[in-house]
């Protein structure tokens, strides 16, 4: 972390001195650790995923639900050991899985707490749980220890991500990262009880007025795989996360908007669609200072 290039930003800081664009310095910050029950049905089968929501993140999303640790950098202070020991009480209180939520800008502290974790007795598989942005290089170094990829691609193209996310690249930057990991994990592989157990995952958030182009997202995921299972969010909340002042993005994603993404999916032959129902904004916006950040969900730290 010192000249930082963990992230395709680059930054080039010395986050030992001063924290980086993703708003964080060195030391391991987290901002909730949770048993989430709100990701997709195979990734939270028994008693649900075990998550860590990590501090700050190399976007900058106008419209982030996780505003209070990904752009405010709230949390509290962890040693690697401290982390470890977190993961072993989530194996211990029945999780399926350990999910890594924006983990790349610690990414070197965190594999030396996954490696910890593991001589003390993981043995869960271990999500990463991202953006999207992500360098191929950073991503080499979770192999090996990751097994599960929840990736975003936010976006289908370069001028949303400028518009929305503050960077220039992330289209290009999120195709390489997928079609990498497509290549590198292949299709969500379950095991027999119907837990997700490795393999790749892609969510797109349809964003209102069809402003993040779900289309084009969707049309390059079939030039990879139609085997690739595809989750289709409709969470969008305007009322507690935007703070633009384009016009669409004032109100809430429509009805109709949302069914004509799920159609072209189905009609592009994706084996495998996940659907939120539309009320799901108001369910899935955490209060990361609450002893419940997402509804009846207790933390654990």
């Amino acid at each position: 972390m010192t000249g930082c290039s963990l992230c395709p930003r680059r930054c080039g800081i010395d986050r030992a001195v001063s924290p980086g664009a993703c708003g964080a310095g060195e030391e391991l910050v987290v901002g909730s650790i949770v048993i989430h029950r709100g990701e997709e049905p195979p990734l939270v089968k028994g008693a649900g995923s075990g998550a860590v929501f990590f501090s700050g993140c190399p976007l900058k999303c106008v419209y982030c639900q996780n505003r209070q640790i990904s752009h405010e950098a709230a949390g509290k202070i962890l040693s690697e050991e401290e982390l470890a020991g977190y993961l072993v009480l989530l194996q211990e209180s029945g999780c399926s899985n350990i999910n890594l939520v924006s983990p790349t800008h610690f990414a070197p502290r965190i594999i030396h707490a996954l490696d910890l974790a593991v001589a003390k007795g993981l043995n869960l598989p271990v999500m990463l749980n991202s953006s999207g942005y992500e360098s191929i290089e950073s991503l080499k170094c979770w192999a090996g220890r990751a097994h599960l990829y929840l990736m975003d691609l936010k976006y289908g193209d370069n001028e949303a991500g400028r518009m929305f996310s503050r960077v220039s690249d992330y289209w290009d930057r999120a195709r390489e990262a997928i079609a990498y990991l497509w290549e590198a994990v292949g299709p969500l592989r379950l095991d027999g009880e119907g837990r997700a157990v490795s393999g790749l995952i892609v969510r797109h958030l349809v964003l209102p007025g069809m402003r993040s182009n779900p289309f084009a997202v969707l049309e390059f995921l079939t030039g990879l795989s139609l085997e690739i299972p595809v989750s289709i969010m409709s969470q969008y909340n305007p009322h507690t996360t935007y703070t633009g002042d384009m016009p669409d993005m004032k109100r809430p994603l429509l009805p109709d908007e949302y069914q004509v993404v799920l159609e072209r999916a189905v009609d592009l032959g994706f084996s495998t669609v996940f659907v939120q129902d539309l009320d799901a904004s108001s369910a899935y916006t955490p209060d990361f200072q609450s002893e419940v950040p997402f509804g009846d969900i207790r933390r654990i730290l």
